[in-house]
């Protein structure tokens, strides 16, 4: 912001009168207040200052706006960011005043324009942890048509100019400012130079004794009724019928539930959003937004906000909710054919099914080891607890307990007969995780085991992710050794990347090919697929076969989804099927 400044204030002046009246003023049912607002904006910053006015601004209770460029010699976002967060947790308004503050900016092409207000917008959508309405100040308070036609958000002119660029003394900036107050004014400062910041705190302190309320730009638009428009010039916002009051903070309520205490979150405050957190830590745009009320079941501390969207945060709510505890699910164990359940819960009664129906208090009270049917159900009671988790626990046909495995799912058999085989094993005492990803280490170690886990004649993987002592290490060295599995580039083996459904398909292709089986395929056996494009041109012959041989069924009846995920419940189906080939 240079020469010319009071100039374009003047100037504007018809444009303060014409973008600063309340929307629906005359019918406002807020009846004027007696509360003098005014508005103080810093152009150009960060700097290595800001901090400092930071600190002022926050001992005298103002809030600020501030216009921030994105490199600015040694100021800017991109060197001075770390206060950015800082502003948003003290309720400053982040705003944007252009990537490199370019003069004359209203000459430039709508493309440059753009891509000006665009990059300031992403840094400041960073910073506030999600998008906003960001108010743009053009540089020089530049406008035009090509400008105003081209700026999605409101721009932001003043109407007190301080010229404290200009004499940078701290006397000129204070006795500008206190000449140039009003009700309502936009004041223009910038944070590149410590005569700004020294005035403008002065100004704050004095103008505080006479009644004035230090707010954001945003905040002081809709306390007195203004809606912002894109593209619309704002110089100031008089009182002129409409006296809003701040923003309330949220209030939080909560009742007891079936399934725990019912926390709900509301707000006084129109046109905002709630957020809130439950580490202590203020909440942001990148928080978790109320949509609902929320179930808890121990103490915990919510800190609430409104946000509107401009960014203006309403006050934080904070409050410790108590929980109900719940009762620990049971714990199983199967030896010699008897189930026996336990709780860490001291004092539950445990109580179970056998039919597949739910339990309840007035199904079988548990009294010591029982022989379990196909499905069990279990959970824990007791009086001041809310009732555990259901424990499902399932027996397959080869007698193997699993509490993660649904007998009424598709791949109940599959499990029990690829666990019974010695293909896959658990990931638990009584866990198999059907639904988890199989990883390319699995896998790899799954097709070990099925050829008998033979010595390999190389000492290493030749992956540089592949550590020699990794407990897939061995798999990894004899699958490379017999060409069954490639690296994903840059010698890397990518061991905990989840195996694809194609890339299975491949694996066992390979295997196949090296134990001597026949793996030509007639036909096309993925026309009746849609998605077949998408399969890897590698992979073609490899799902080919693997279609062919009904090792790799479609996800639905026209969908293969190459590239999809194979979870650990497919990859025990598909090994089963693969066992029982003939060759």
């Amino acid at each position: 912001m240079k020469m010319g400044k009071r100039m374009l204030a003047c100037a504007l002046a018809l444009a303060m009168l014409l973008g600063c009246v309340p929307a629906g003023a005359a019918g406002a049912a807020a009846a004027a207040g007696s509360t003098k607002l005014i508005a103080f904006t810093f152009d150009d910053g960060p700097s290595p200052y800001t901090a400092g006015l930071l600190d002022g601004l926050k001992a005298r209770g103002a809030s600020a706006t501030f216009f921030m460029t994105g490199v600015n010699g040694g100021s800017g976002i991109v060197n001075q960011g770390a206060v950015l967060t800082r502003m948003r947790d003290e309720g400053h308004q982040l705003a944007n005043h252009t990537y490199s503050h370019i003069v004359p900016f209203n000459t430039q092409s709508a493309a440059t324009i753009s891509s000006q207000v665009g990059q300031v917008e992403q840094l400041l959508f960073r910073y506030m942890g999600g998008s906003y309405t960001d108010m743009v100040r053009t540089p020089g308070g530049a406008l035009g048509t090509t400008v105003q036609n081209t700026v999605a958000a409101p721009i932001i002119s003043w109407s007190v100019d301080t010229l404290d660029w200009k004499y940078r003394n701290a006397d000129t900036v204070y006795q500008n400012i206190l000449s140039g107050a009003r009700d309502g004014a936009i004041v223009l400062l910038h944070d590149l130079y410590p005569t700004s910041i020294t005035g403008a705190l002065r100004a704050i302190d004095t103008l505080k004794s006479q009644g004035y309320e230090f707010v954001t730009v945003a905040e002081l638009l809709r306390r007195r009724g203004v809606t912002p428009v894109n593209g619309r010039v704002y110089t100031s916002a008089p009182n002129q019928g409409v006296n809003l009051p701040a923003y309330s903070a949220p209030v939080i309520t909560s009742a007891a539930g079936t399934d725990g205490v019912q926390v709900t979150l509301t707000s006084q405050s129109s046109g905002v959003s709630l957020y809130y957190t439950t580490d202590g830590t203020l909440p942001h745009l990148g928080s978790a937004r109320y949509t609902g009320p929320i179930t808890i079941t121990q103490d915990t501390t919510f800190t609430v906000v409104g946000i509107d969207q401009y960014g203006t945060r309403t006050p934080a709510a904070v409050r410790t909710v108590a929980g109900m505890p719940r009762a620990a699910a049971p714990v199983v164990s199967y030896e010699n054919g008897l189930l026996t359940l336990t709780s860490a819960t001291e004092g539950v009664q445990i109580y179970y099914t056998t039919d597949g129906s739910q339990p309840t208090a007035a199904s079988t009270l548990y009294t010591g080891g029982f022989v379990p049917a196909e499905t069990t159900k279990c959970m824990a009671v007791r009086a001041g607890y809310l009732d555990s988790p259901v424990v499902t626990c399932t027996l397959t046909a080869y007698g193997r307990l699993f509490t993660d495995v649904d007998a009424q799912q598709w791949y109940y058999d599959y499990v029990g007969e690829t666990v019974q085989q010695g293909l896959m094993s658990g990931t638990g005492a009584y866990t198999f995780s059907p639904d988890t990803v199989m990883t390319r280490a699995m896998l790899a170690t799954v097709l070990y085991g099925l050829a008998g886990q033979p010595d390999t004649a190389v000492d290493s993987t030749g992956f540089t992710d592949v550590p020699d002592d990794a407990w897939y290490a061995d798999a990894v060295r004899w699958a490379g050794q017999a060409g069954i599995v490639n690296g994903m580039g840059d010698d890397c083996f990518a061991p905990n990347d989840p195996v694809t459904r194609e890339q299975l398909a491949v694996f066992l292709y390979r295997y196949a090919q090296q134990a001597g089986q026949d793996t030509t395929v007639p036909g096309a056996p993925l026309a009746a697929f849609a998605d077949a494009a998408r399969v890897s041109a590698y992979a073609v012959e490899a799902v080919q076969w693997a279609v062919d041989r009904g090792l790799l069924t479609g996800t639905d009846s026209t969908t293969l989804s190459p590239q999809g995920s194979a979870t650990r419940a497919q990859a025990a189906a598909i090994l089963v099927r693969f066992a029982q080939l003939d060759g």
